[in-house]
């Protein structure tokens, strides 16, 4: 089939997302993107600029696959496509926080519910988002104060699914256990509030003041100007930092996430995990907090021993990680095999079967009419 996949947010998961579906997919796929920057734009007028640039290969192609970022309601209208539309969400506008707490702006809400409506179907990246989702559509639609579209909820999730991301392991090439003599912290999340960083920190000084040998890889983007919890790292830890900030080839990447021992998240917003997936495919040991997706994305024999409940229970667990973290190779090798279903190898059979059934779907309906 001939495919075109819109991201109007190209960085990030959503980058690797969608290159590895392009990749490991066997059908024929044109790429739409924007670079990573100015989401709230992007919400807004990505939809006008992509009708007006591509609006004609919109209307020939078999099937339009797109992320939450966009307005397809608004797409849909302006270039009048009638092939089916997939809309992938790697976050959604009703539940995602804002960084004083309140609530997200109502008009991003309504584009990602006029987008849902528009979609012939609509994907989400875990259980747990879906989940929310769905709590926080129900909301979303109560609060509307009069002319509530009182079918758009069940609409919206009778064509909604869970379809895990795929991780393109290739770039992570297998090897041997590196045998650091002084264990290795990752972070590799955003550089963003949900990500709590100050917490993360906060447990490295902790651990600093204690004597506790370590070293630090910090990764992942930076959409600050000036993020003062890592700039304030930067100083108080110069003598554990191995790596500060993004770095832009994907071989530096995978090496920081190869050498690492330990990744360590302390996110309030995380709905698949695609950093700790990658970095637990790594031999990587996971530390995560018991909430959001990761006691859905890790195996629950897992859970007792890398899952924390609050900021001390972070602490004992991340000392004794860290004392005993020569000892868990075995767990390590156990740990890659769990997260090896997220391989496109094997995840790509169930996303390729998916788009077929969508425009064979479609194509039955108009040769019905």
């Amino acid at each position: 089939m001939n495919i075109i996949f819109i991201e109007s947010f190209y960085g990030g998961s959503h980058k690797s997302f969608m290159d590895g579906l392009i990749k490991s997919s066997r059908h024929h796929f044109t790429a739409i993107t924007l670079p990573s920057r100015f989401w709230k734009w992007r919400i807004r007028s990505a939809a006008m600029y992509i009708a007006e640039t591509y609006g004609h290969a919109l209307r020939e192609c078999d099937l339009i696959v797109a992320t939450e970022l966009l307005n397809l309601a608004e797409l849909k209208a302006l270039t009048g496509f009638t092939c089916p539309a997939i809309l992938f969400f790697h976050e959604n506008q009703l539940s995602y926080l804002s960084p004083d707490g309140d609530r997200p702006d109502v008009d991003f809400g309504l584009t990602n519910v006029a987008s849902a409506l528009a979609a012939d179907r609509c994907l989400f990246n875990s259980h747990y988002h879906l989940d929310t989702f769905n709590a926080a559509l129900r909301q979303f639609i109560n609060d509307i104060p009069e002319f509530l579209p009182e079918r758009a909820h069940q609409q919206i999730m009778a064509k909604s699914q869970v379809m895990y991301m795929g991780m393109d392991v290739s770039e992570f090439p297998r090897r041997e256990i590196v045998k650091n003599r002084v264990p290795v912290i990752l972070w590799n999340h955003r550089w963003d509030f949900d990500k709590q960083a100050g917490v993360f920190f906060n447990e490295m000084y902790r651990l600093a003041e204690a004597g506790v040998e370590y070293k630090l890889v910090l990764l992942g983007e930076n959409f600050q100007m000036h993020p003062k919890e890592f700039i304030e790292a930067r100083s108080r830890l110069s003598d554990h930092i191995l790596q500060y900030g993004f770095v832009e080839s994907l071989e530096d990447y995978a090496n920081f996430i190869m050498r690492s021992d330990i990744i360590v998240s302390t996110a309030l917003q995380e709905n698949f995990g695609f950093a700790v997936a990658e970095a637990i495919y790594c031999y990587t040991l996971p530390l995560l907090p018991n909430r959001l997706s990761y006691p859905e994305l890790l195996p629950a024999q897992f859970h007792a021993q890398f899952l924390y409940s609050h900021n001390e229970d972070l602490h004992l667990k991340l000392t004794h990680l860290l004392a005993n973290y020569r000892k868990l190779d075995d767990t390590r090798a156990a740990l890659v095999q769990a997260f090896a279903k997220f391989d496109w190898k094997n995840r790509i059979t169930e996303f390729d079967a998916l788009f077929e059934a969508e425009v064979e779907k479609k194509s039955g309906r108009r040769n019905r009419s």
